[in-house]
């Protein structure tokens, strides 16, 4: 058993909580079986634990480490960046399981006797219960990745990460509760899948389990990084090659002909783009280990250039290559989108410029972030970075159509209508001037990079 694991059970399953639990929620039951309003309904409790309390204590498991200063000497302790990673991720939830278990049991047990209400919900169905344990799976170690995303930064504020973490994990609910508490007729439904059909609750089961297993694995790549661990980031690459498979299984067949499809297009791009700004901001990169990766880069020493490559490089690339794919069928595009997603909309005339300037702002909004990234407080990279580009993308071209200057609002952001060769050649320009920005103060950083080197 890890040590990590059995410290956490020392620390969470008290012999106070053990007594005291069980009591509690006995005389909540009693309650309940008694024509109380009191919400005991088992699967209310169930998320009580395993959902809301479950993803605090996940994302609590290395916030309060770093915070209370024992994180140094945790990575110091001769223990393997698996069993740390399960460790915190089982162990500092083992009351939160213990609450939650010990609310199907007790509702289990009540079905034995005779209770004056029975308008409470029945015990789900063994898929049902899978389903449920793989969705508060994924949401306690989506908790865990995103705060230790945030702490890897080292910053202070240990309740503002914590909400950050615990609603990125309670936001992976959604798909379940919607589809578990909507119509019966949702519930009823099938989902095709690469032409196999599927119900809609068993799709969203496998859906969770596999996207908890690639959470994992990320919590599992940061551990390995916080740890001193060599390594190279092929683990996010291949998640999104896998992303863009789930996505194409969506698809109907009729709507995969002539690939790049359209459709394909439609769905695959947007999920790209939107993974290539999620790493973007999530992990810009060290300034001084984007001069290691520079220097790499120019001595062609490819293990060094592969162990330092950011992650956010591979995806977009991969994004890139997808709009490359967009363009040469623009005009398929645009008259799918019309056609399918948005009615009396067409990007019209313009739709290659437009897909261009989404391009080019993808890469001036990298720049943006690594600007922040090699400044003077890298570690507000990301937070600079949003309320930067909410400027570009948001503030500016509001005001620019609020002045009668509709046709210029595309010089900031890819709109819809509003991009041309010229707002392309505007994206072009500001890459060039935040380009040398970077250069100029990567060029400052380097006696920093090289007496780290040494």
């Amino acid at each position: 058993m890890s040590w990590e694991f059995r410290r956490n059970l020392w620390i969470q399953l008290t012999p106070q909580r053990l007594i005291a639990t069980p009591l509690v929620l006995g005389l909540l039951f009693y309650a309940g079986a008694k024509g109380s309003v009191l919400p005991v309904a088992p699967e209310f409790l169930f998320w009580m634990f395993a959902g809301f309390w479950g993803t605090r204590r996940a994302a609590d498991s290395i916030t309060e480490e770093v915070v209370g200063a024992t994180w140094p000497n945790q990575r110091m302790a001769a223990i393997g960046a698996w069993s740390m990673t399960w460790g915190k991720l089982f162990g500092a939830t083992a009351f939160a399981w213990y609450g939650a278990a010990l609310s199907w049991l007790g509702y289990a047990a009540s079905l034995f006797v005779e209770v004056e209400t029975a308008d409470w919900i029945g015990l789900p169905s063994p898929g049902e219960l899978v389903s449920i344990l793989a969705f508060a799976l994924l949401a306690q170690t989506v908790a865990l990745l995103v705060a230790m995303v945030q702490m890897g930064r080292r910053r202070r504020g240990r309740q503002l990460t914590l909400g950050l973490a615990q609603w990125a994990g309670l936001s992976c609910l959604i798909p379940f509760f919607f589809v578990t508490h909507n119509l019966d007729l949702v519930k009823r439904s099938t989902v095709w899948w690469y032409g196999f059909p599927f119900p809609t609750q068993a799709f969203l089961m496998f859906s969770a389990m596999a996207f908890f297993a690639w959470a994992l694995i990320a919590v599992h790549q940061l551990m390995r990084a916080e740890l001193q661990y060599r390594d190279t980031t092929w683990r996010l690459p291949v998640f999104a090659l896998f992303l863009i498979a789930y996505l194409t299984g969506l698809i109907p067949a009729e709507h995969l002909r002539g690939f790049p499809s359209p459709a394909w297009l439609a769905l695959c791009g947007p999920a790209m783009l939107a993974l290539f700004y999620a790493t973007l901001l999530a992990a810009p990169g060290d300034p001084i280990a984007l001069l290691r990766w520079g220097r790499a880069l120019k001595q062609g020493d490819s293990r060094s250039l592969l162990e330092l490559l950011p992650a956010w490089l591979p995806i977009g690339l991969l994004t890139l290559a997808i709009g490359a794919m967009a363009l040469t069928r623009s005009q398929a595009l645009d008259q799918w989108l019309a056609l399918h997603v948005v009615t009396n909309f067409a990007v019209g005339p313009h739709v290659t410029a437009w897909i261009a300037a989404l391009l080019v702002f993808a890469a001036r909004d990298a720049l943006v972030v690594l600007l922040f990234a090699v400044g003077k407080r890298p570690e507000r990279a990301d937070i600079n970075a949003v309320i930067a580009l909410g400027v570009l993308h948001g503030v500016v071209p509001i005001v620019l159509v609020a002045a009668g200057l509709g046709a210029k609002a595309g010089l900031t952001s890819a709109i819809p209508g509003a991009s041309s060769t010229l707002t392309v050649a505007a994206g072009l320009a500001q890459i060039v001037a935040l380009a040398i920005a970077v250069a100029e103060r990567l060029r400052r950083l380097q006696p920093r990079a090289a007496a780290a080197a040494t």
